[in-house]
């Protein structure tokens, strides 16, 4: 049954009498997550929920939101932003100081892109403007702007093959020659991702680099790949508004998670969870579970993403 179906509930007391009420059924994520060869994660910057759905601003996203599934229970874990790319990655929170770099935070945990090696499949990280390692840096944008690291959290990790970080250029000439990755994180950079600019700079961004995703075979009949647009946290304008290392906690806000699959459900909006209790809603743990289920991938490793439920009702 749906979400929200009506039914009529009789019940009968010791006396014998009937009585006849209506009733809303309210369903979890349940199902089982298809499994996909290619899979997307693209995220922006900063900007809440209420700001983005439906928001003349953001046209684009929303025309996609409407098309395919929006999570309306979804909650970032905490601000400010690197902790939230942490936990998409890594499943974990491992600090709230977006000062930190690569230098001063190498991280040895386990993670997307090392499950994705070790199941024997490909990863890239492709980046705008730049990264930390001389294979990337100075890289091309579709508008020149900064790149922060703490927004491109592979970076981080010291256990993956960085010969897999590689500038967004690439993206473009993997789709053209049919060649994408099984996983694959899209890095803008600082002015296109509406960190340094608007939402409207990232929702036009995403027109421009990732319609000709969608366009393309993967995302039609038949297509076999899921795309994820999340943003990593709100404008601390909503509640809870705080700092933590403890996933499930809603700290960063509300904000707009976009499902896209051929698979998916269309026009679907998920209700799951109750934002009075965190636990049970989306965050970025959900977001690292759904990913490695759908490549196949162990979660035993991925922090608060083994406990986490995959967003299933999207399919």
């Amino acid at each position: 049954a749906d979400n929200g179906a009506q039914f009529r509930v009789a019940v009968s007391n010791v006396a014998g009498n009937v009585t006849s009420n209506a009733a809303t059924l309210t369903v979890n994520a349940a199902g089982t997550m298809p499994q996909f060869a290619h899979v997307f994660l693209v995220v922006g910057e900063n900007t809440s929920y209420s700001k983005t759905y439906n928001s003349s601003n953001m046209p684009y996203l929303t025309s996609l939101a409407n098309q395919y599934g929006l999570s309306t229970m979804y909650w970032a874990d905490t601000h400010p932003s690197i902790g939230n790319y942490e936990g998409m990655t890594a499943g974990k929170i491992f600090t709230n100081n977006d000062s930190d770099t690569p230098s001063s935070l190498p991280l040895s945990s386990d993670n997307i892109a090392a499950e994705v090696e070790k199941a024997g499949k490909t990863w890239k990280d492709y980046v705008e403007t730049g990264g930390s390692t001389a294979a990337v840096s100075g890289c091309s944008a579709l508008n020149s702007g900064t790149y922060y690291v703490r927004h491109d959290p592979l970076e981080y990790y010291t256990n993956i093959n960085r010969a897999n970080i590689v500038c967004f250029s690439q993206f473009a000439t993997d789709l053209a020659n049919n060649t994408l990755p099984n996983f694959a994180y899209l890095a803008p950079n600082g002015h296109d991702d509406g960190h340094d600019s608007s939402e409207s700079t990232f929702d036009s961004w995403l027109k421009t680099e990732i319609g000709p995703l969608l366009a393309s075979s993967h995302f039609q009949a038949g297509g076999d790949s899921l795309l994820i647009i999340t943003f990593d946290e709100d404008d601390k304008s909503g509640s809870p508004s705080c700092s933590t290392t403890t996933m499930g906690q809603g700290c960063g806000g509300e904000v707009e998670t976009v499902l896209i699959s051929p698979l998916g459900k269309l026009a679907y909006k998920s209700t799951v969870g109750d934002p009075a209790n965190f636990n049970t809603t989306y965050d970025e743990a959900s977001i690292l579970r759904t990913i490695a289920e759908a490549l196949g991938l162990n979660t035993a490793g991925l922090g608060g993403a083994a406990t986490r439920l995959p967003m299933a009702d999207f399919f």
